[in-house]
């Protein structure tokens, strides 16, 4: 009898384990809210990569053909891609268990909306008009490239919305930037959590990223504050040829 009740426990807590998507044999000391931090973190890096997938897309369209900038994106997409596949290594390395939900392109737009706002990078001295939203996502959503073009609106300059207005690699780098700190502060509160939670192996896995998100945002405010500063002396224009340049070569 006490080896049958000894058993049943046992498959009890195997079961509980297997229940919650863990490897019972090899997770250690790994909490199940560290994992789902984690989980929430994998989600926002593939929100990151198609919001500059997508940019880089228009970049690279025949019609505004700015390849440094398509460069520069496509190489924080990819970087955005391998940091997803790295924190689901590290899950599986230490027992835990990934679900991937829907990624879409509107979560990523909801995203850089937000942190426009809550990382002031849309600074009054600085910043176009008005401007609230990502514009990549006004110009590649379905309901945005089937909008019929009204003939009257062809003298109209207030809207800032339409791709012809675009000062289009300041915004996307704006909108770059915008999700690069919020990786960060996700980053952030994640290796807080380890800590809490004496979790060494998060933390420092963590870290490692926050390095390098700290040399991406600098090298995206140090561009952004170039093309803004050609913005002011109303050389935009020749300001984004040289920068592409720069970035082509």
């Amino acid at each position: 009898m006490i080896l049958y009740i000894l058993v049943m426990f046992t498959l009890i807590g195997s079961s509980s384990q297997q229940d919650l998507g863990f490897v019972r044999h090899v997770s250690q000391n790994f909490h199940e809210k560290i994992n789902s931090k984690l989980e929430q973190q994998i989600l926002s890096f593939h929100n990151q990569e198609l919001a500059l997938r997508a940019y880089a897309s228009y970049f690279g369209r025949a019609d505004v053909n700015l390849l440094g900038f398509k460069k520069l994106l496509t190489g924080l997409r990819d970087r955005a891609l391998d940091n997803a596949l790295s924190v689901t290594t590290f899950i599986n390395d230490r027992g835990g268990r990934v679900r991937f939900p829907v990624v879409q392109l509107k979560d990523a737009c909801n995203e850089i909306t937000k942190s426009l706002t809550s990382y002031d990078i849309l600074h009054p001295s600085f910043a176009a008009s008005g401007r609230t939203q990502p514009h990549i996502c006004n110009f590649l959503t379905t309901s945005a490239v089937s909008k019929k073009r009204n003939p009257a609106d062809d003298n109209d300059n207030s809207d800032d919305d339409t791709r012809d207005n675009w000062r289009a690699g300041l915004y996307a780098l704006e909108d770059t930037l915008a999700l690069e700190k919020s990786i960060n502060n996700g980053l952030i509160n994640l290796a807080k959590e380890a800590t809490k939670f004496s979790d060494p192996q998060t933390r420092d896995h963590v870290e490692n990223f926050i390095d390098k998100q700290v040399e991406v945002i600098q090298k995206l405010a140090e561009i952004i504050t170039k093309l803004r500063r050609y913005q002011q002396d109303d050389e935009y224009n020749l300001g984004e040829y040289l920068i592409n340049n720069e970035l082509e070569s």
